[in-house]
C-alpha cells in the first residue's frame, strides 16, 4: 500500500515482472553532502640564521572547522512506500473519510485501509471511488472485528474507474482492501472513501420500547436501511416500530412509496407482542395501499414495516447507490 501526492514520475512502472513486493522508489528529498573539513594549519616557522642561535619553531596553525551536514530531505518517498507495510488486515492504514489518497500495487501486493463509521443513530453508507486507475484492480469491504468479507468486486475492464458502496452501522470499524485482479503487474490508483448519513425519521424506532408514535390518518416516514456489523445483515435489522392506539374493529394500514429494490411487508402486533396480521407486497418495489386489519380489542398496537425477502435489496455493491438508501417510505393507519 502507499500513497502519492503527485504522479510526476513513477519508477515503479519500470520494474515490470521484477516488481514482486510493494513498490519502492528513491527518496527524492535526500539531504546534500556533508561540508568539507577545514584547511590544515600553517607550516612550521623558518630556521634561524646559520651564524646565530637557532630560531624558535613556528606555531602550528589551527585546525579548520568541520563542515555542517546536509539537511534531511522532505520527500515522502513517492506513492509506493508511504504507509507501508499494510499488506494484512492487522496492519491496515487508517484513512480519513472524505480525503483523497493515491497508491500503487505490485502483482502480489495488497493495500488494506481502515475506517470507522460515525456514531450516527441511523447509520449511513460509504462509497469508495477509484479513479485514474492504471491496471486491473479489485476492491473488497470487510468488517474489521472478524475479517468477514462483505463485498468483493472489480470493474468490467482494465484502466477503469469504479465505485463500491456499502451500508455501515454506527461506530463500526471496517477495512477496505485493494489488490491486483489480473494483467499489468504494476497498478496505480487514486482513492477516496466518502460517508453519507442516513436521513431516517424512524432511525431510533428499532424496538417496541423505542417505537415512533403514529397519529391516526397521518403518514409517518421511515427508511429500509441497516448497516453491516458482520458479513450479513439480519432481516429483522430493517424493522421499524410504530405504535398507535386503536379501537376494536376494522382498520387499514397503508405502506406507500416503497423503494424499487425492496420487497416489503408490514406486521401488526398487540401489546403482548402477539402478531395480529402480516401482509406482504406482491413484488419488489410495490406498495401496500390498503392492508385490511381486524383489531380484536381496543388498545395499543404496533405496526412494523420491514423486508418480506432480502432479494433484490443489495446493501453493498458496485455502481450507483440503491433506491432504498435514500427513498423514504410512508406508513398510515386509518379507522372508520
Amino acid at each position: 500500500m502507499t500513497f502519492r501526492t503527485a504522479l510526476l514520475a513513477f519508477p515503479c512502472l519500470l520494474l515490470g515482472t521484477a516488481f514482486s513486493q510493494a513498490c519502492t522508489v528513491n527518496n527524492t528529498g535526500a539531504g546534500s553532502d556533508a561540508g568539507t573539513s577545514g584547511s590544515s594549519g600553517a607550516s612550521s616557522g623558518s630556521s634561524g640564521a646559520s651564524s646565530g642561535s637557532s630560531g624558535s619553531s613556528g606555531t602550528s596553525g589551527t585546525s579548520g572547522t568541520s563542515g555542517t551536514s546536509g539537511s534531511s530531505g522532505t520527500g515522502d518517498g513517492g506513492p509506493c512506500n508511504l504507509g507501508e507495510p499494510n499488506d494484512t488486515p492487522d496492519k491496515a492504514f487508517a484513512i480519513t473519510l472524505g480525503t483523497s489518497y493515491s497508491g500503487c500495487l505490485s502483482d502480489t501486493d495488497k493495500d488494506f485501509y481502515s475506517f470507522t463509521a460515525p456514531a450516527d443513530v441511523g447509520g449511513g453508507y460509504v462509497v469508495a471511488e477509484l479513479t485514474n486507475v492504471v491496471g486491473f484492480i479489485l476492491g473488497r469491504y470487510l468488517t474489521a472485528s472478524d475479517n468477514a468479507e462483505v463485498l468483493a468486486d472489480q470493474p468490467a475492464n482494465a484502466d477503469a474507474s469504479f465505485k463500491l458502496y456499502m451500508a455501515v452501522a454506527p461506530g463500526v470499524k471496517y477495512n477496505f482492501q485493494l489488490e491486483r485482479y489480473v494483467g499489468n503487474p504494476a497498478i496505480t490508483y487514486d482513492m477516496k472513501v466518502t460517508y453519507t448519513k442516513n436521513v431516517d425519521p424512524s432511525a431510533a424506532a428499532t424496538t417496541k420500547a423505542t417505537a415512533a408514535q403514529l397519529t391516526l390518518g397521518t403518514a409517518s416516514s421511515g427508511l429500509f436501511m441497516s448497516g453491516f456489523k458482520t458479513a450479513t445483515i439480519p432481516l429483522t435489522d430493517y424493522d421499524r416500530y410504530f405504535k398507535i392506539d386503536l379501537a376494536a374493529g376494522p382498520a387499514t394500514v397503508k405502506l406507500l412509496n416503497v423503494p424499487s429494490d425492496v420487497f416489503a411487508q408490514f406486521r401488526v402486533l398487540d401489546s403482548s407482542n402477539a402478531e395480529i396480521i402480516s401482509t406482504s407486497a406482491p413484488n419488489a418495489g410495490a406498495s401496500i395501499p390498503a392492508g385490511a386489519v381486524n383489531i380484536p380489542t381496543a388498545g395499543t398496537y404496533y405496526v412494523v414495516p420491514g423486508l418480506y425477502v432480502r432479494d433484490p435489496l443489495k446493501a453493498a455493491g458496485q455502481g450507483a447507490i440503491p433506491d432504498s438508501f435514500t427513498k423514504q417510505y410512508t406508513v398510515t393507519v386509518t379507522q372508520p
